[in-house]
């Protein structure tokens, strides 16, 4: 429940900041997300297929990776895989002068190159909202307050060249 309510926080906080700034929040997706009422005959293949989308046709995401949220996890993973991809893509069409004399599908390349484009553009902003993140406090060994995965933090840092975590209120400066 803290989760969600944190999530309804940022959502009306976000659209404070930019009233213009459309929103896919999944706990109010009500075909997948009201535990009350939703078919839960092929529940987990609809929830991915519209987080999914989402995460596909999204300018920004804005994302807390907290250690319990999974799905969440999944979803950075999603992002990481889809500009590693994008980054490969756009390597080879960049080097590559000889798609001319291949005979190649215009169309099909000119699609691609823009599919490849988006997804290099898009702005990822994670954050890690847990009052524990404070600067400063010099920890060691086993007494720690706060243990954020290493693996997790890499990704953030690689999708936002280097930045990792925002704080929110610097979230809310970017999108306003």
């Amino acid at each position: 429940k803290g989760s969600q309510m944190q999530r309804t926080f940022e959502k009306n906080d976000l659209q404070e900041a930019n009233s213009s700034i459309q929103f896919y929040v999944p706990q109010e997706n009500k075909e997948i997300n009201d535990k009350a009422t939703a078919n839960p005959e092929g529940l987990a293949e609809r929830i991915v297929r519209h987080d999914t989308d989402a995460i596909l046709w999204s300018d920004t995401v804005v994302i807390e990776p907290l250690p319990e949220a999974l799905g969440t996890h999944v979803e950075l993973g999603q992002l990481k895989g889809m500009k590693d991809v994008a980054k490969i893509l756009k390597s080879i069409f960049d080097e590559s002068e000889s798609f001319d004399a291949m005979g190649r599908n215009d169309a099909i390349i000119t699609q691609v190159k823009r599919l490849t484009n988006d997804i290099l553009r898009k702005r990822v902003y994670p954050h890690y909202e847990d009052i524990r993140r404070v600067p400063g406090i010099s920890e060691s060994d086993d007494r720690r307050s706060l243990g954020i995965n290493q693996y997790v933090y890499g990704v953030c840092l690689d999708l936002t060249d280097g930045r990792g975590f925002y704080d929110w209120e610097e979230i809310k400066k970017e999108l306003k």
